[in-house]
């Protein structure tokens, strides 16, 4: 009885050791970074990712003209304002109290931006007609009831980019900028940039 007792622990302690050999060596558990630690790597190159992304989207969409390099002419009578290029010249012999004429000399592009009454949409009516039959270089469209845009070659070589915009009296505000055709790759982003600064008040 003795002998079987004995013949039983030292098959137990045979089986433990080998069990225990057959793990290996583990590392110690301080080389092994914690969970919380990996996450926050996760997180770290995730954002990094990120950044890189929206610095290349910026650039993209960056604007053609710095905002400082822009000033604002705004008309406190006709309720609206419009971002223009520090160095284009108003025309004060062709602008009036109901908006402003700037031309650049660089470009040879001129900006016109201004109040018409409107009459039960009469002059919304013609402005959208005459645009549309200015010919197939033409396009434009309604952003929505109160909203039209318009860009293409017109007649004599010059490209036109408008937007008008009708006030809740009705009454609308038109931007346009016409330009050399030949110039259009480098003034179309910058006509855009300025149309879009297009402000009611």
């Amino acid at each position: 009885m003795t002998y079987i007792r004995s013949t039983l622990s030292i098959s137990a302690a045979l089986s433990a050791a080998l069990l225990l050999s057959s793990c290996g060596k583990q590392e110690a558990v301080g080389d092994v970074p914690s969970s919380e630690e990996l996450a926050k790597q996760a997180d770290a190159a995730t954002k990094a990712i990120q950044d890189q992304e929206a610095a290349a989207a910026g650039a993209e969409n960056a604007p053609l003209v710095d905002s400082a390099e822009m000033t604002s002419y705004a008309n406190a009578l006709r309720g609206f304002s419009i971002m223009v290029p520090r160095d284009w010249v108003a025309d004060d012999s062709a602008s009036d109290d109901d908006g402003r004429v700037f031309n650049d000399a660089a470009s040879k592009a001129t900006l016109t931006a201004g109040w018409i009454e409107n009459r039960e949409d009469a002059d919304l009516t013609a402005a959208v007609k005459a645009l549309e039959d200015a010919g197939e270089g033409m396009t434009g469209n309604y952003v929505n009831e109160n909203e039209y845009r318009a860009s293409g070659i017109i007649a004599e070589g010059s490209k036109t980019a408008q937007r008008i915009l009708r006030k809740p009296d009705g009454t609308m505000i038109k931007a346009a900028i016409t330009y050399p055709a030949d110039s259009a790759e480098t003034v179309d982003p910058l006509a855009q940039q300025i149309l879009d600064s297009l402000t009611l008040q």
